[in-house]
């Protein structure tokens, strides 16, 4: 979710720079997919697979740190220095989100006379400060890890995957991963039907469900790349990726209710790792290789800023609760605006100085 998929350095191992335009392009139609979670209209009806959206950043996470990462720590590069890489490129970004969220919490006490204490206050600004998932320690939170930034949840748990890809080398081998794959998949498809759904980790009655969908989706990235990296790269029309793409996100429309976990389960174990391997073997050029990279470079923003920008919506005139396919559409629009806004001017500069400062 967090970084585009790029190039590293060329090296003896990796004699060309790579570039994975059509990944970038499905990093920013997932993070549109989000919105229409959050948002009541059709579109949920529509695409009953739009939660996937973050099984598919998960496993193209591993796939993207893999390729500019996995030689680096072979070769010597700490896994403190990575970490620090991570906090550097995930944090400017997410604490802009935090402090919309802030300020939509504090118009919603005031309008809606809601009595938050400032020591509650204090407490669950510290856990959004550090990154680290507030406990549910009072009903103004609902319950959920981070109040302020609701999808910081997916990143808690990627930094989680982060931290055991640059410790744990075994599990940046083939053959250690192809053991490891099937028993973190197994564990996340018993998670899935202990609780009743695929969507794990998003609240704290879920939270633990998180690991295992973590777990299982960025080392299936680490896996796909490995094969990447020795040559398995047939050439894919782009059509193919598109047509995964569809069975991921509205495949299961037909379906009774109780059937979906069972396949959306199948999305995350199957579907969902072919669309990345596929699209990383995807070219295109000219227009739509423009419209990719632009998608790819702020699908962070958009999938942080969407939620307090939905929040913030309801104080604009003649929207009290906000929902519809064009209120869709327009919140899509303006979080792509606003995540090119940040980026250019806050986002970008904010990491080159914590580089240089931090080294």
């Amino acid at each position: 979710m967090t970084d585009q998929a790029l190039p590293p350095a060329a090296s003896p191992l990796r004699p060309a720079p790579h570039r994975f335009v059509v990944l970038d392009g499905l990093r920013g139609v997932a993070a549109l997919l989000v919105i229409s979670d959050h948002i009541p209209s059709a579109l949920q009806t529509a695409l009953p697979g739009r939660a996937l959206a973050v099984d598919f950043f998960f496993v193209l996470s591993g796939f993207v740190l893999a390729h500019a990462y996995s030689e680096r720590l072979g070769s010597g590069l700490s896994p403190f220095a990575f970490m620090r890489a991570r906090f550097i490129r995930l944090y400017p970004l997410y604490i802009v989100a935090s402090l919309l969220g802030v300020l939509s919490l504090i118009l919603h006490v005031w309008r809606r006379g809601w009595v938050v204490g400032g020591d509650e206050f204090a407490v669950v600004s510290l856990f959004a400060l550090t990154f680290l998932p507030c406990p549910p320690l009072y009903g103004w939170t609902n319950a959920a890890p981070y109040p302020f930034v609701g999808p910081a949840w997916s990143l808690f748990f990627e930094l989680v995957a982060n931290l055991v890809f640059a410790l744990l080398a075994p599990l940046r081998r083939l053959r250690v991963l192809a053991i490891f794959l099937p028993i973190a998949g197994a564990v996340m498809l018993s998670a899935n039907f202990a609780w009743g759904t695929f969507d794990l980790g998003w609240n704290y009655h879920s939270f633990a469900g998180g690991f295992p969908r973590i777990a299982f989706g960025f080392f299936a990235g680490v896996f796909i790349h490995e094969l990447w990296l020795r040559g398995h790269r047939p050439s894919v029309p782009v059509w193919v990726t598109l047509i995964w793409l569809a069975v991921i996100a509205g495949g299961s429309w037909f379906l009774p209710e109780s059937l979906r976990t069972t396949y959306n389960s199948a999305m995350q174990i199957v579907v969902i790792p072919l669309l990345v391997f596929t699209a990383a073997n995807s070219t295109v050029r000219g227009v739509p290789m423009r419209v990719c990279t632009f998608l790819g470079k702020h699908s962070y923003g958009v999938y942080l800023l969407h939620v307090p920008i939905i929040a913030l919506s309801v104080f604009l005139p003649a929207i009290e609760y906000p929902g519809g396919v064009a209120f869709s559409l327009a919140v899509a629009g303006v979080a792509l605006g606003a995540a090119w806004i940040v980026y250019e001017w806050i986002d970008a500069p904010a990491r080159a100085w914590l580089a240089r400062r931090l080294g």
